[in-house]
């Protein structure tokens, strides 16, 4: 069964245009602050420290997805500059975001004297549920996901051509990994472990995924990809250090 490709990125009602993308981004934020909110008073946290530490994270996350989407891209935002604001139209990198999320992160807890690990350990499903919906406004507003050619019968059509939604796969893969995670925090682990776990996961995926894409490739890898190999290697060491 072919799936229905549904690309809708403006929603015109009549005296306002919302465009899709910014709206499920917005959306998902929206939901990881609440999960993570949620997730602090089950563990007998301070909401109003991971309530600030989110905001840096969001602002640092949307900073750094932005700037590696322009680097990846530059061929096409170097034709208008003003583009590169236009953040509502769609144009976010994952592990740009990732990493100016860290960084913003680390940054805060450091100047508030806050445990690192232990704030990204209540986050990590969060991020993962944020992730999720964040996919679907990579199907719904973004267009910019479809894969390869297939001849699998859950592909969509695409100008007459059938080929992988490669966001749908991301989206039904965060879904489980937020299953996973309401698992395992559950479970005694070392301080870190959901947040590495995270990492460990999204990154051997992801690098999958990736092959079903259509990105440029850099020695034959996806620049994606090449984040993914030392994010996995890394998580994965200090698991098994720790374990």
């Amino acid at each position: 069964m072919v799936l229905p490709y549904i690309y809708y990125p403006e929603i015109n009602l009549g005296f306002i245009k919302i465009y899709s993308f910014g709206l499920i981004v917005a959306i998902a934020f929206l939901a990881g602050l609440w999960f993570s909110l949620k997730e602090a008073k089950r563990r007998g946290v301070n909401r109003e420290n991971v309530y600030s530490l989110v905001f840096y994270i969001i602002i640092g996350g949307i900073i750094g997805s932005r700037l590696l989407h322009i680097f990846l891209n530059w061929n096409v935002y170097s034709e208008n500059l003003l583009s590169i604001f236009m953040l509502w139209e769609g144009g976010l990198t994952f592990y740009g975001g990732f990493i100016g999320a860290l960084i913003a992160g680390f940054a805060y807890s450091r100047s508030k004297k806050l445990k690192f690990l232990k704030y990204v350990d209540i986050l990590a499903p969060s991020i993962a549920l944020g992730h999720a919906i964040g996919r679907i406004a990579c199907i719904v507003g973004d267009g910019g996901h479809v894969g390869k050619l297939t001849s699998l019968p859950f592909g969509v059509i695409v100008n007459g051509e059938l080929r992988h939604l490669t966001a749908l796969y991301s989206f039904v893969n965060l879904v489980f990994l937020f299953g996973l995670l309401l698992y395992l925090r559950k479970k005694k682990f070392f301080t870190g472990f959901l947040f590495l776990f995270y990492i460990c996961y999204y990154a051997l995926t992801r690098f999958f995924i990736e092959l079903l894409r259509t990105d440029p490739t850099i020695y034959g890898l996806t620049a994606t990809q090449w984040i993914a190999i030392p994010l996995f290697f890394i998580s994965l060491g200090v698991i098994i250090k720790k374990w």
